[in-house]
């Protein structure tokens, strides 16, 4: 498991599946073009992890987390499997933290290559957003 940048991680997608592990309503909101979403929360239990997380401390949000994803585990797995039988995934989260880092252990211990977005969604959007600004040299080709 690795974490690499938004630039490789944009390239590394022209040839890997991306897996977007963010909640449905998260996903819906806006996702990086071509990524799966395999929710290691839905959005009710998301809602419960981040205001445990607010109101009580880390630890008893990954708690609640943990208790939350343990059922799923075996279906993230197979799902992951599906969308990439070549078991070479990028793995992104919001921020690049501990769903995505949870998601890529888990993938990792069933035998995936696992990349992590560093930063999370953010980050590639505000990759995005630069290219946008710069200069490119195009060439039109006309004819028959």
């Amino acid at each position: 498991m690795l974490y690499i940048d938004a630039e490789k991680f944009l390239t590394f997608s022209q040839s890997q599946v991306i897996i977007d592990v963010r909640s449905p309503s998260e996903y819906s909101f806006g996702h990086i073009p071509g990524a799966v979403n395999i929710p290691l929360f839905d959005d009710e239990e998301r809602k419960i992890v981040g205001t445990l997380y607010k109101q009580s401390g880390r630890q008893s949000a990954l708690f609640a987390g943990l208790d939350f994803v343990g059922p799923k585990m075996s279906q993230i797995i197979k799902l992951a499997e599906k969308v990439a039988p070549e078991k070479k995934v990028l793995v992104h989260c919001w921020r690049g933290g501990m769903r995505s880092a949870g998601v890529g252990w888990l993938l990792k211990t069933a035998n995936f290559e696992v990349y992590l977005l560093e930063g999370g969604y953010p980050t590639h959007s505000n990759f995005i957003m630069q290219k946008f600004g710069e200069e490119i040299r195009l060439i039109v080709l006309g004819g028959k």
